[in-house]
């Protein structure tokens, strides 16, 4: 009696282990990266742990040659409402300081500079569908493609990092101000965080000179 029941206990476990075995499993989610802390530089963010481009993109490793690409939010605040983002092809090559993407905003066209060089390997079908998502959430859901990057080390050093990207935004910051008419209020009041949608603060028939000076491209 004994040997059966172990036998009958033996068979029962290699059965829910079988069924264990073919359960399928599920898909695996891909999450932004983490942001490290976050610095808040005259009203806009600047997560401490990216590099930045100085037309006011960023670049995250995701591996050692991958790296995932996005607007500051700088750019985000700037270009304000975002009907459209025009992303590159899987398969075509980005220059690192070249044009790489462009946005839309009603008839009005803004080019920005790719921070890195390589084979642009994924974009997010999130911006496809739902281009505001740059604007609200740029270093998270709003991330616009990743790169498959053979020369990273060399493209990072060309990036701004830590203090220097720090220096930078202040200096970006400065520039808006003195480019706005006198009066004009970059910040709320409350807490210092950036106006949602600069552009409005220009007359529209300037929109693009305005981006142009704000954004290198």
């Amino acid at each position: 009696m004994f040997v059966l029941l172990v036998a009958y206990d033996y068979f029962a476990q290699q059965r829910l282990a079988d069924r264990i075995a073919a359960k399928p499993m599920a898909p695996e989610v891909r999450k932004p990266a983490p942001i490290a802390a976050m610095n808040i530089v005259g009203g806009f963010q600047t997560p401490a742990n990216l590099a930045y481009h100085t037309g006011h993109a960023w670049a995250a490793k995701e591996s050692p040659r991958r790296v995932r690409v996005g607007l500051d939010d700088f750019a985000a605040h700037l270009v304000g409402s975002i009907d459209r983002i025009d992303l590159p092809a899987r398969g075509r090559w980005l220059r690192q300081g070249e044009r790489g993407w462009t946005i839309a905003r009603g008839d009005h066209r803004f080019e920005m500079l790719s921070p890195i060089e390589g084979e642009v390997v994924d974009v997010n079908p999130g911006i496809l569908r739902d281009p505001s998502l740059a604007h609200r959430d740029p270093y998270g859901t709003g991330w616009l493609m990743t790169v498959n990057a053979p020369g990273v080390e060399g493209n990072m050093k060309n990036l701004l990092h830590d203090r220097l990207a720090q220096r930078w935004m202040e200096e970006s910051v400065s520039s808006l101000h003195t480019r706005l008419n006198p009066g004009s209020e970059v910040r709320l009041q409350d807490g210092g965080h950036a106006v949602d949608d600069i552009l409005k603060l220009v007359p529209e028939p300037e929109w693009e000179k305005f981006v142009r000076e704000m954004l290198p491209s």
